[in-house]
């Protein structure tokens, strides 16, 4: 999670020409990151929303945490409570205000993946990933999400709407202060028995359970994002990459290798998260993306931000143009396939059954 790479997303101001985004083809998809548009005004996230849609966006990643009064971003926000600030005590008004935000989503004809706690909220050691105790109360916090009641779609339990949400992370950059531990294949079992205490409540469910970024960002010497156990785990549905590179070259030779591992264990691979800086020396955002799409691999930026306005400043404003060119090339998300890359034995997974 970075929470300095954003690109704001002009309402009124950015004028795409539809022939250039149509030219970058793509089986692929892409979307992005918010984790506060929960906070937002209803007015607000109905623009950044129909604004979304106006890109053909197809998937947006949420956050089961709370906001406060002020700013994010660019944005005045509101106060919606932490939902766990004691162990085992869970504000519902905080899955209350993600719920309205799925109402709107589904009605815009997106879909959503929830992430339901962010690892980097606990101590830099982060949590006993052995700990018998710590197990039970985390199972018990996703269980007590997987079955809130959403009023936005008739009484459903969140396990259940897959025509709003996509996938549940299992926690966001679960293993993030554990590096030895998945250098030694999560011993622990905290992914893979997370993953399969979800499957249990979400039973037979269509909506899929991600690994939400195992280690955190993937780079030389920090390869965390895919292990074994997350490959050979049957309640795993999906394998989250994150990732902060400054050069596509530095991405290029991740994907294939990546993708393809996956797809031979009959699970599907996308980039959950990653950015660009501001340092000129960095490729940009379309250079960066065309190496994800080339190998068929969706991915969601972090993050595009809502904004009354485009930027200002000529360069900001091409960026902010070439981001939303790159992030949602136009009527080519329609029809959605992830596509292995792995053989010709290997047949396509289609993401027409998921999306």
């Amino acid at each position: 999670m970075k929470l300095s790479l954003s690109l704001v997303l002009g309402l009124g101001g950015l004028c795409l020409n539809a022939s250039v985004i149509e030219r970058r083809g793509s089986t692929s998809w892409a979307g992005t990151n918010n984790y506060y548009i929960h906070g937002l005004s209803a007015e607000e996230q109905t623009s950044y929303i129909n604004a979304l849609k106006g890109f053909e966006t197809k998937v947006i990643r949420l956050w089961v945490t709370g906001t406060s009064d002020g700013r994010a971003k660019s944005s005045k926000t509101f106060n919606v409570p932490q939902y766990e600030t004691t162990i085992g005590t869970y504000v519902p008004e905080t899955l209350d205000a993600l719920d309205k935000v799925l109402k709107q989503l589904h009605d815009a004809d997106i879909k959503a993946i929830i992430s339901p706690h962010d690892a980097n909220l606990l101590p830099p050691a982060g949590a006993d990933k052995g700990s018998v105790t710590a197990k039970g109360q985390y199972d018990n916090r996703l269980a007590s999400i997987l079955n809130y009641k959403s009023k936005a779609f008739g009484g459903k339990a969140w396990k259940d709407p897959s025509e709003v949400i996509l996938a549940f992370d299992i926690q966001n950059e679960p293993m993030i202060a554990s590096k030895e531990k998945l250098q030694n294949n999560d011993p622990d079992d905290w992914i893979c028995g997370r993953a399969g205490n979800m499957r249990k409540v979400m039973a037979n469910s269509s909506v899929k359970i991600s690994t939400g970024g195992l280690g955190g960002s993937e780079y030389s010497g920090h390869e965390l994002n895919l292990i074994d156990k997350a490959l050979n785990c049957q309640a795993i549905d999906l394998i989250a990459i994150h990732g902060y590179m400054t050069q596509a070259s530095q991405w290029a030779p991740y994907m294939p290798e990546l993708s393809n591992k996956a797809a031979q264990k009959g699970k599907l691979v996308f980039v959950e998260e990653w950015g660009v800086g501001s340092d000129s020396s960095y490729d940009s955002v379309a250079k960066q993306a065309a190496v994800f799409t080339d190998a068929g691999v969706p991915w969601m930026y972090w993050q595009i931000i809502p904004g009354k306005s485009s930027p200002a400043n000529p360069s900001m404003r091409a960026a902010a143009a070439n981001a939303v060119i790159a992030v949602y090339p136009a009527r080519l998300m329609k029809r959605l396939r992830w596509v292995s890359r792995v053989s010709e034995r290997i047949s396509r997974l289609s993401w027409a059954r998921r999306i």
